[in-house]
């Protein structure tokens, strides 16, 4: 299935197999599961755990940047 993903504010278009999880989405993206957060679109957002199938409607990943 294709979905819709905003990534760092750019939209992008990822081929996933029915049932995936936010992990898979992420591996998809070539992204380190460490430097993003996904997120289920709506009022609020909420968090979507790595190892949690993908919400129906619009995901959102955000890159994370920490430093010290």
């Amino acid at each position: 299935m294709k979905r819709r993903v905003t990534v760092g504010g750019e939209e992008r278009k990822v081929e996933l197999p029915e049932g995936a999880t936010a992990g898979e989405l992420v591996a998809a993206l070539e992204l380190h599961p460490d430097g993003v957060l996904v997120l289920a679109e709506g009022e609020p957002l909420r968090p979507v755990a790595l190892n949690s199938p993908l919400p129906k409607g619009g995901v959102r990943v955000v890159l994370v940047a920490s430093g010290g």
